[in-house]
């Protein structure tokens, strides 16, 4: 695993950064922006996948997440801060991609809450972008803003710096299940390396603030007028489980993500995997969802 880096945000945070370059020529960039109570580190076999075909990979640990923690707190986005400073992160760790590799085609790549902070980004400042990926998203989720009221409740009562529970709920469609985090994959050993680590799931919970931030904004990405910030002829694709309980049944909310953005005028590749899970490059057929990812970055770069 590459070593991390830290770079100091405009408010004075450090953010911890990872880096994975290719040993020839760099044809392309590609940021990687992870999911809820997990870290960078966790890409490190894509980005090997990736540095192969020479495009270099970028990714930031997460306010309030893997050693970006430790400047933050758990669970957070440090004093003053919300989810524009999420989004200012993202595109600061792209500028300096591009200025390290300049001249070569750029693309995001969110997955599962990192999919919204990635469309964020692209409908916030996607103009220099060549595509946007987004793995085990959200999708179009109006039920967020509900949630996101109950949690802002709980904020305004003082519960603001308490942990919450976001993500054991998602295994209820795999009881009886071996574990709470079933629902991730179908591979025990990669669920078994999620529970292992100190940087993922039940250690680093979001805290309330953190969750009413988020989940607004989850909400909010993925509607008509939200997704009209996407710069024009921007080409995005879509990678999602079927039976992953974050995009909805069937991938209901992820399908009504794709027509939203395809009625704008957009490219859109949905691939919707039969029978996986939520952490599609860590399912039993990762290789082919890995193939899909190099083979529509491999048009864009013809």
């Amino acid at each position: 695993m590459t070593a991390p880096t830290y770079t100091e945000a405009a408010d004075g945070v450090r953010l911890a950064e990872r880096r994975w370059t290719p040993d020839g020529e760099v044809r392309a960039v590609l940021q990687v922006v992870h999911g809820l109570s997990e870290h960078a580190g966790r890409y490190a076999r894509l980005a090997a996948a990736l540095t192969a075909r020479g495009i270099a990979v970028g990714a930031l640990d997460q306010r309030g997440h893997g050693l970006t923690a430790a400047s933050t707190g758990p669970g957070g986005f440090g004093p003053g801060a919300g989810s524009d400073a999420v989004l200012d992160d993202v595109r600061d760790l792209g500028a300096r991609l591009a200025a390290d590799h300049p001249g070569v085609p750029r693309f995001l790549l969110g997955h599962s809450l990192g999919s919204v902070v990635a469309l964020a980004s692209a409908e916030r400042d996607g103009d220099v972008l060549d595509g946007l990926v987004l793995s085990g998203p959200i999708g179009v989720a109006p039920h967020f803003a509900a949630a996101a009221e109950q949690l802002r409740a709980a904020v305004a009562a003082g519960s603001g710096e308490q942990p919450m529970d976001a993500l054991t709920a998602f295994n209820a469609p795999f009881e009886p299940a071996r574990t709470p985090y079933d629902w991730l994959s179908r591979d025990p050993a990669e669920v078994d390396a999620y529970l292992a680590d100190p940087l993922c799931g039940d250690d680093v919970p979001p805290t309330y603030a953190y969750g009413a931030e988020m989940f607004a904004l989850a909400a909010r990405v993925a509607s008509e007028e939200a997704v009209a910030g996407l710069p024009d002829g921007l080409p995005v694709l879509l990678l999602a489980g079927q039976r992953d309980p974050v995009g909805g049944e069937d991938a209901a909310q992820v399908a009504a993500l794709a027509d939203l953005v395809r009625g704008r005028g957009h490219d859109v590749d949905l691939r919707v995997y039969p029978d996986a899970r939520h952490e599609v490059f860590n399912e039993t057929n990762r290789d082919e969802v890995t193939a899909d990812l190099l083979a529509w970055l491999e048009a864009r770069l013809a």
